[in-house]
């Protein structure tokens, strides 16, 4: 499956995108009716590296781009790095606290520092 196909990739600025996929809810809790689930992510691309933070689940996550290996939604292939995440780094930025005043410059200055430094 091309995972890239079910992506909404929306620049804010220059390396700053906004990613919207829809995940399906579990049937057994939707009645046996099918639904969706959106999620949003914050993805800062510095070239060969992206930090990417999810507001709803999670840690700020660092992909590498590779010619082959794990299929990725964004990039077309990553490869595994160990430690490529941090959830510690979600409280001492207040991202939470950002996004919800929306001060997305302030966010992606965060993921362009994640980035850029590995």
């Amino acid at each position: 499956m091309n995972l890239k196909k079910r992506i909404l990739k929306t620049q804010y600025k220059k390396n700053c995108f906004i990613l919207c996929s829809f995940a399906k809810k579990d049937m057994s809790k939707t009645f046996g009716d099918f639904r969706v689930k959106p999620n949003i992510s914050f993805l800062y691309d510095s070239g060969n590296i992206a930090a990417e933070w999810e507001p709803e689940h999670g840690p700020i996550q660092i992909w590498r781009k590779a010619e082959s290996g794990k299929e990725h939604y964004y990039y077309d292939f990553v490869e595994d790095i160990s430690l490529n995440w941090s959830q510690t780094a979600v409280d001492d930025y207040s991202l939470p606290e950002y996004v919800h005043s929306g001060d997305f410059d302030y966010i992606f200055r965060v993921l362009k520092d994640w980035a850029e430094r590995n």
